[in-house]
């Protein structure tokens, strides 16, 4: 499959994600490093070859802005909600994966309940957004090629979080907002190269143009796709509102 993004795949038989993993500035690209609490250094897979070492860093979404142009990256274009802002969101990936999951009795309705109430539990006040800040050094006077210059170091609050005893995992990053004023929590999720299925055995080698993998949802897949719901909640008020809306929109019979 030839894209830029995450294609969520249901058949009778199971569920998938197709991911591209050759371009290195997109929400999915390759990183690389030795264990979870090092900093990952971005691979050019078409360039290097994969090793052990490398992961998957996907920049999850769990909605799409309703939109002609974003209809067809989703298969659940006919399920819509309004989101924290008032806006029609589609369900997108994350939500695709879980309902996919729940349909293929990966995930139970006990899973679908207990998660909400876990979500709901969350206080707006200790969501990551309202707990966790931005910090700088005190400045230190440095010459640089003859120049006076204040020297800092800025640091972002980094939450890393491992889903039972498996090599995936949740990563929260705490970054200035692009747009806006204030701070956003960013979440990311990391798979090792060996959770995925390529065409061929991806160790060793280069990927080809535009090749893909696939994450295979069993049930282990499916149990960590929810926990991801009960993350997301945990990232901001608006977080917590939308995928609990998201929730209730994809289980109405389930959480009524």
């Amino acid at each position: 499959m030839q894209t830029d993004e995450a294609k969520v795949v249901n058949t009778t038989a199971d569920v998938f994600v197709n991911l591209p993993l050759t371009k290195p500035t997109g929400k999915i690209r390759i990183k690389q490093r030795s264990f979870f609490a090092e900093y990952g250094s971005p691979v050019a897979p078409r360039q290097v070859p994969l090793s052990q070492s490398c992961y998957v860093e996907w920049q999850i979404g769990y909605d799409l802005l309703a939109s002609p142009e974003n209809r067809n990256k989703t298969s659940l274009a006919d399920s819509t909600f309004k989101n924290y802002k008032g806006e029609t969101k589609y369900a997108y990936e994350l939500s695709e994966i879980v309902l996919y999951a729940w349909q293929h009795g990966l995930v139970k309705d006990a899973d679908i309940v207990k998660c909400i109430s876990d979500i709901r539990s969350v206080s707006d006040a200790n969501t990551f957004e309202e707990t966790a800040s931005i910090s700088r050094t005190n400045p230190k006077e440095v010459i640089i090629n003859g120049l006076p210059f204040y020297e800092m170091n800025v640091s972002y609050p980094l939450f890393v979080h491992r889903f039972g005893k498996y090599e995936i995992f949740a990563e929260i990053m705490i970054r200035e907002k692009q747009k806006a004023v204030g701070t956003q929590a960013m979440l990311y999720v990391c798979l090792p190269i060996t959770a995925l299925t390529f065409l061929k055995q991806p160790i060793g080698r280069t990927l080809e143009p535009k090749e893909c993998a696939e994450w295979r949802i069993g049930r282990e897949e499916a149990a960590l796709s929810l926990e991801l719901f009960r993350v997301f909640g945990m990232l901001s008020p608006k977080h917590k509102h939308d995928v609990m809306s998201i929730l209730e929109m994809l289980f109405p019979d389930v959480v009524r």
